[in-house]
């Protein structure tokens, strides 16, 4: 059997870390599973499932943590590889994009939460604008839609909601892989 390790990583960006953390992964007879991984304004920030045989998870875990020596900053938690079965389920993806201001990943997260639509993925970024090279604002989505949201009516929904905020929402299918 094998054990899950939900790795949170956070440090200065630099050259090598992926590798530093991939060493300790390795040399504990672990494996990298899933990852999400970003560099964020000066800082790097990733998210990792690790697998390692039960007899060496512990192992693994405390040398993880040891990678605090480094300036890395490490979080870990003990997980399934399994994600949970939702019967019925649609997977859509969401785009957003407008004039960047506070507060909108807060109003459509909410508004989302409220329907009970689960946000399975969120990248966000600004980037300038074409021409004006004004701070647009850009979103992408990946949601898994309970069976009971009809997704004409959500869409018209978001589009009211677009419109109090000023952007501009699509909403298409998506694979159901992720």
């Amino acid at each position: 059997m094998r054990d899950f390790l939900l790795v949170t990583i956070t440090c200065p960006d630099r050259p090598g870390i992926v590798e530093r953390v991939t060493d300790v992964v390795v040399a504990r007879g672990g494996n990298w599973e899933e990852s999400r991984l970003a560099r964020l304004g000066g800082d790097f920030a990733g998210i990792v499932m690790v697998s390692a045989p039960d007899e060496r998870a512990d192992e693994l875990a405390a040398a993880l943590v040891a990678l605090t020596d480094d300036e890395i900053t490490v979080t870990l938690k003990r997980t399934s590889s399994a994600p949970a079965v939702r019967h019925g389920h649609t997977f859509c993806r969401l785009r957003l994009e407008g004039a960047d201001h506070e507060g909108i990943v807060h109003d459509v997260s909410a508004y989302l939460a409220e329907q009970a639509i689960n946000v399975e993925t969120l990248e966000t970024e600004v980037v300038a604008a074409p021409m004006s090279a004004v701070p647009l604002f850009q979103m992408q989505a990946r949601l898994d839609l309970p069976a009971s949201i009809d997704l004409e009516q959500l869409r018209e929904n978001l589009r009211h909601l677009a419109d109090q905020l000023g952007v501009d929402i699509q909403i298409e299918p998506a694979d159901t892989a992720a």
